[in-house]
């Protein structure tokens, strides 16, 4: 049996030329540096939430076997359901369902089989257009072509999954077990018909979580898909994982109603986390800001980014630094993630050159030869210790932060290479707070953070 498509015509194109442009349209031109086999994807009508969908999609490295688990917006039941179907058909033909694997799923997990679940279902459908697109181009240029060849003979099938009143340790697991030869599309949008003001506080709240891996704060007003969502970031958070962000915006910037909008937001799972996958892939970029932010106060020239990778428009906490043959000129930056970290850059940047107490501001000259490094700070964690002794034997190679009332110090991980001795190290910085070399309370307080450094010679 055959599961033919409800929502061609509704939330796509019912006609294949249309439906591959309107895709087609999406794609950027931009150079992705990795793939990956899991990413959270949007699933409304393509001429609201098709670029979001499109810019997670052209991460995916697709398997043999590709997942989709999606939430059940018009039938409940707990656990979850998948089909007894052979194919879907979609305006792009048929695509073949993996009833081997749902049959040893069922054996293995809760759920039922049921086809009446998906009659009316557009979660899964609305990516099914999207892998045939992808996976199964109409049209290649010559490169990609060459690329494809591996492809022949491959057979791709799907594994359609939806959620119902369901632990999400039931998708981690499932990931888990059949992650060696799947990928996964997590399908959900964000918050539903708040305003456009309360939709992007919502959105960022979520999006944080779903980065920073703390899946205790993610709560089902947060997305349709928060199964699938917490199941794949458990995943990830269970497998030296991280997921960064493609893109994200919500419904209220392509239509004019801001009153009652939608969330869209994709991800990927990545090897690196965030600050890595920036200094490996992206630290030119990274520096060309810091240096285009110091030029444009110089010179009184607007600077506003362009193209700005979407892994820049995720909250961030970084320090720049600034040297003159090789003697500190300026250094400013953030210790908790409070905005955007294109913005945390732009901020840092301008205050090191021109409001660091310690110096005077940076002048054109001293502009044309300063040395410019960035960190890229990972979340804060405290430290608890027994006594100093304790203290010292747990800072090391960390950056830390010591609080005692209103005192505050920081040394970024990098002073080490200064202040190698950890008792040195921890007596100037009791001395940067204004406290005595010898000075140690019970009220004391000590927090460490690792950071990612890059320079001007990691840039091409």
């Amino acid at each position: 049996m055959n599961k033919k498509t409800k929502f061609a015509g509704i939330f796509f194109p019912e006609k294949s030329e249309e439906l591959n442009n309107l895709i087609d349209s999406y794609k950027e031109n931009k150079q992705i540096f990795c793939k990956s086999k899991a990413i959270i994807v949007p699933h409304a009508g393509y001429i609201y939430s098709g670029h979001a969908a499109v810019s997670g999609f052209q991460y995916l490295e697709p398997c043999e076997n590709i997942f989709i688990i999606a939430p059940s917006h018009q039938e409940h039941f707990n656990n979850i359901a998948m089909p007894e179907y052979s194919y879907y058909e979609t305006p792009l033909g048929n695509l073949e369902i993996n009833n081997k694997i749902i049959e040893e799923i069922s054996r293995n997990f809760p759920s039922i089989i049921a086809n009446e679940i998906f009659e009316n279902e557009h979660s899964i459908e609305v990516q099914l257009p999207l892998i045939q697109n992808f996976f199964f181009p109409h049209l290649q240029n010559a490169s990609d072509f060459v690329k494809n060849l591996k492809n022949i003979g491959k057979k791709i099938k799907i594994i359609p999954i939806l959620t119902g009143n369901c632990d999400y340790k039931i998708i981690s697991n499932i990931i888990s077990q059949y992650w060696e030869n799947s990928s996964f599309i997590i399908s959900s949008d964000l918050s539903h018909y708040y305003n456009q003001t309360q939709c992007r506080q919502i959105d960022t709240y979520t999006a944080t979580i779903i980065e920073t891996g703390k899946l205790e704060f993610l709560e089902n007003y947060q997305a349709c898909g928060i199964v699938g969502i917490k199941g794949l970031v458990n995943f990830a958070n269970n497998n030296n994982l991280s997921l960064i962000r493609a893109e994200m915006y919500n419904s209220g910037d392509i239509s004019n109603d801001k009153e009652k909008v939608v969330g869209y937001g994709s991800w990927f799972v990545s090897s690196l986390s965030k600050n890595e996958y920036i200094k490996t892939y992206l630290s030119d970029y990274a520096i060309n800001i810091v240096k285009e932010s110091i030029y444009s106060i110089l010179y009184e020239k607007e600077f506003i980014p362009r193209n700005i990778p979407s892994v820049f428009t995720q909250y961030g906490a970084s320090f720049v630094t600034l040297k003159l043959n090789n003697e500190l000129r300026g250094c400013i930056g953030s210790i908790y993630p409070t905005k955007p970290l294109i913005i945390d850059l732009i901020d840092n940047a301008r205050n090191a050159a021109f409001q660091d107490s310690r110096f005077t501001p940076l002048t054109k000259e001293e502009f044309e030869n300063v040395e410019i490094s960035i960190s890229l700070l990972s979340s804060i964690e405290k430290i608890y210790f027994k006594d100093e002794k304790d203290l010292l034997s747990k800072i090391y190679p960390h950056g830390i932060i010591i609080t005692e009332k209103d005192k505050r110090a920081v040394y970024l991980p990098i002073v080490w290479e200064q202040l190698p001795d950890k008792e040195i190290f921890l007596n100037s910085l009791k001395e940067k707070a204004g406290l005595s070399p010898q000075y140690f309370s019970r009220t004391i307080e000590a927090f460490k953070f690792d950071a990612i450094s890059i320079e001007n010679k990691d840039v091409s």
